[in-house]
């Protein structure tokens, strides 16, 4: 699954930034995850979101990005960095 090619952002907390793709997404988070140093329990969650805020997907504290909605047994992440790699 991939999201619409329109302008895309993540959002963190109460700020957002714009990016160019769900895998620039997961970089920008997995990089202030580590500058931070907060475990899961203290990091917001990371929302994708498109220039009207509606949520297309989220960032798991892992990097991965999962389509917006509940998880569901067997849904796989949009984008995994460490198949990436």
């Amino acid at each position: 699954m991939t999201l619409p090619s329109t302008l895309i952002f993540i959002a963190i907390g109460n700020r957002s930034w714009p990016v160019a793709s769900v895998e620039e997404a997961s970089r920008i988070f997995m990089a202030a995850r580590d500058r931070f140093g907060e475990g899961a329990s203290k990091t917001p969650v990371p929302l994708i979101i498109d220039a009207n805020g509606a949520v297309l997907a989220h960032v798991s504290y892992n990097g991965r990005v999962w389509r917006a909605g509940d998880w569901r047994y067997g849904d796989r992440p949009i984008y995994d960095p460490v198949k990436a790699s």
